[in-house]
């Protein structure tokens, strides 16, 4: 929008326009800050997955950037969950969940494995949902030759040296526990198995306290991931709930009747002296409580899936598992803070079970189905869209710093965040030697390192693809995070920092 368009702005756009004039001073003013700038929760400072930096890197040499640092053995996937990391403070922490065979357990071939969509074909509902009783009970039964614990790993982020590593002897759930820590005033915040809440002391990693969550358990999970507002530390475990920072006291929780197994975490709207929580939760509905007391100011039914909601000044952007429901923009008023959203735009060119989008500026960034979009906050009207020549992504989210917006899937893909088209920055893959380099530039590495060898043919090359391109490359479902230009990655087994800074 040229600069006269100032003259015909409606209320809103002016002060989401004041919002950016105001950022964009503070950018020129404090440098310092913006160098360092925290990713302390799940989608960093803000939880719109975006935050200020520093100058990035452009390109990565032809033989690819090596890693500032490593973390291995360090669990992912089925083995130790998909958490992503967080950085406060200078320092880095990782949350898992892991299993580890009893000596001379004796596991036999599962009967009942998880199906993927694909495999399902020609079942009924009725046909599966019996299945997947069967799975749940086998894989109950399985789980008893296994032991399980949740671990705390704190480390420099200058140098990824181990501050400390805490352990804590935990249960099976169904699913690995995979919420992500939270770092408030010097404490951490995680969302552990058999719904139980913990506070941990940030510079010694003690266990401050503990909270057993309301609701029943068997192997249930729930994957949210804690925020902190108004002396309350917030997060879905069924109902939304509410704990007192210092002590872990339940002050209050949301309806009791949505108790369901959700991924998404809550975010906060601040207006004037009141915080409002906005949740996600079942059935599609989004629902909003005043903080201090738990009140319910509100509910709508967008179809929103696992993705989180994101509030950006007065406006709430919720995204859906389907272009249905695609991503929805609500206008909130801070006049009257239990008065229904009013719907402002829809974009339905794209959908994730559980991907949340990235706010910059007045832009939002949006990926699913191997779509990526670029949509203008103000109205919903797509700016450049393409597609992504990648496997089916899920879950695994966008992030942006400075002027780069990033997907860490499959690989890591770069992107500019101004300008009305799509401009790649580079594309890359994390290599067996943890090095991130370009996706043609590893072609050629292992072409060359086969050169003089007896012909492999099409599917010696693919193996040879997957095992130094693919399994080395990010944790899928899980996202990066960033920090003062140093960018920290889970993969399979292990954890890796790059320095990203120009």
């Amino acid at each position: 929008m040229y600069w006269f368009g100032h003259l015909f702005a409606a209320p809103d756009e002016l002060m989401l326009m004041n919002c950016q004039c105001t950022a964009t001073l503070l950018i020129l003013i404090l440098p310092i800050s913006v160098a360092t700038a925290d990713w302390p929760q799940w989608r960093g400072p803000d939880r719109n997955g975006y935050v200020v930096t520093g100058e990035l890197i452009q390109s990565l040499p032809k033989a690819g950037l090596a890693a500032k640092w490593q973390f291995d053995s360090f669990a992912g996937g089925t083995s130790g969950g998909w958490s992503s990391p967080v950085m406060s403070d200078g320092r880095v922490y990782l949350f898992s969940h892991t299993k580890t065979k009893n000596p001379g357990a004796d596991i036999e071939k599962a009967l009942y494995p998880w199906l993927p969509p694909e495999k399902r074909a020609g079942m009924s509902d009725e046909e599966y949902q019996a299945y997947e009783v069967k799975r749940r009970d086998e894989n109950e039964e399985r789980s008893m030759a296994f032991r399980f614990d949740e671990r705390l790993v704190c480390l420099e982020l200058e140098t990824g040296d181990v501050v400390w590593d805490r352990s804590i002897e935990s249960t099976y759930t169904r699913f690995v526990q995979s919420g992500t820590p939270c770092v408030s005033n010097g404490r951490i915040f995680v969302l552990g198995a058999e719904r139980t809440a913990r506070c941990y002391d940030s510079e010694t990693g003690t266990v401050l306290w503990q909270t057993r969550l309301p609701g029943d358990f068997r192997d249930e999970f729930f994957a949210s991931s804690f925020t902190v507002a108004s002396k309350m530390a917030l997060v879905a475990c069924g109902p939304l709930v509410a704990l007192n920072v210092m002590d872990g006291a339940v002050v209050w929780q949301g309806d009791a009747n949505l108790d369901y197994q959700s991924h998404s975490s809550p975010a906060i709207w601040r207006t004037g002296d009141v915080d409002v929580v906005i949740a996600n939760t079942s059935g599609g509905r989004t629902q909003a409580y005043q903080v201090a007391d738990g009140r319910k100011l509100w509910e709508i039914n967008a179809g929103v899936g696992q993705s989180t909601p994101i509030v950006v000044g007065n406006r709430l952007l919720l995204y859906g598992s389907s272009r249905k429901s695609g991503l929805t923009a609500f206008q909130l008023d801070s006049q009257a803070v239990e008065k229904l959203p009013s719907r402002q735009w829809q974009f339905q060119r794209a959908a994730d079970s559980g991907s949340t989008p990235v706010v910059r500026g007045d832009a939002v960034f949006v990926q699913g189905e191997k779509r990526l979009a670029k949509v203008r906050l103000l109205d919903g009207d797509t700016e450049w869209q393409t597609t992504l020549k990648i496997s089916n992504p899920r879950y695994t989210s966008l992030i942006a710093a400075g002027n780069q917006v990033f997907f860490g899937w499959e690989g890591l893909l770069a992107f500019q965040a101004e300008g009305d088209r799509f401009e790649k920055i580079y594309e890359a893959k994390i290599d067996s030697d943890r090095r991130l380099i370009g996706t043609e530039d590893l072609r050629e590495k292992l072409q060359g390192n086969q050169a003089g060898s007896d012909s492999d043919g099409a599917g010696k090359a693919e193996e040879r693809w997957q095992k130094n391109a693919v399994a080395t490359g990010p944790l899928a479902c899980s996202t990066p995070a960033i920090s003062g230009g140093l960018m920290v990655l889970r993969l399979r087994n292990a954890v890796v920092c790059y320095d990203l800074r120009k």
